[in-house]
């Protein structure tokens, strides 16, 4: 019977987080406008760089727009403590994202899939080898929306210390130029916001060839990251 119970409450707790979170979503998604946001870090002062970074913790699970906050890390902060406190907002959120489906949404999701779409158990559970690359590629190639890679890891066996480190480092060099734009912005007719633009048209340029050369040498790999853009 404490078995039994046990399994009842976890059961509803995962549903009361599951609602909650769902909630808090909407809410972020509704109340937290781009203008807002460079509004709140701009005139925050001293504050600005502990509410920048809860920001980045929670605003990505309502689907707010990243590159924007990385627009404004760089506006507010310049280009090396905006990158600082961008990096360190950026691993924050993507772990809390990741545990949540880890932990609420990975057996239920799976068990549906698994019976509904025999093939999905190749994507989800195959081997850690894979699944590394296949993160480490969908990182670096703009191809699957940052934050819906936070969640559909999270429903794979990869490990929580290869999904981070993979993570922190591939998004380092789109952090640098995102947060250089911003830090630029301020003056859109000087060089240097040219140079920052070029720069991050060459990372958009770069990574659609890097996906084409990919889809030529391994096509399995581009494959599944198709099908989890399609998830």
């Amino acid at each position: 019977m404490n078995a039994m119970r046990k399994i009842q409450l976890n059961k509803w707790f995962k549903i009361g987080m599951v609602i909650l979170l769902t909630f808090l979503s909407i809410w972020l998604t509704l109340n937290f406008s781009t203008d807002r946001v460079r509004e709140m870090i701009i005139q925050s002062g001293s504050s600005g760089k502990w509410i920048y970074i809860l920001l980045w913790v929670f605003l990505p699970m309502g689907f707010f727009p990243v590159a924007f906050l990385a627009f404004v890390g760089g506006m507010g902060f310049g280009l090396w403590m905006g990158s600082f406190l961008t990096f360190i907002g950026a691993a924050l959120n993507l772990t809390f994202m990741f545990l949540i489906s880890r932990y609420l949404f990975r057996q239920p999701v799976q068990t549906f899939l698994f019976k509904r779409y025999p093939k999905s158990k190749g994507i989800l559970t195959t081997d850690n080898q894979h699944l590394k690359l296949v993160l480490a590629l969908a990182r670096i190639m703009p191809i699957i929306p940052y934050n819906v890679e936070n969640y559909a890891f999270g429903l794979t066996d990869i490990s929580l210390w290869d999904y981070l480190w993979i993570s922190l480092l591939c998004i380092l060099p789109g952090t640098f130029i995102f947060v250089n734009v911003g830090d630029k912005a301020l003056e859109p007719t000087d060089t240097p916001f040219m140079l920052s633009i070029a720069l991050m048209a060459l990372l958009v340029i770069g990574t659609a060839f890097l996906a084409k050369f990919i889809k030529k040498k391994n096509p399995e790999v581009a494959d599944k990251l198709e099908v989890d853009e399609g998830d």
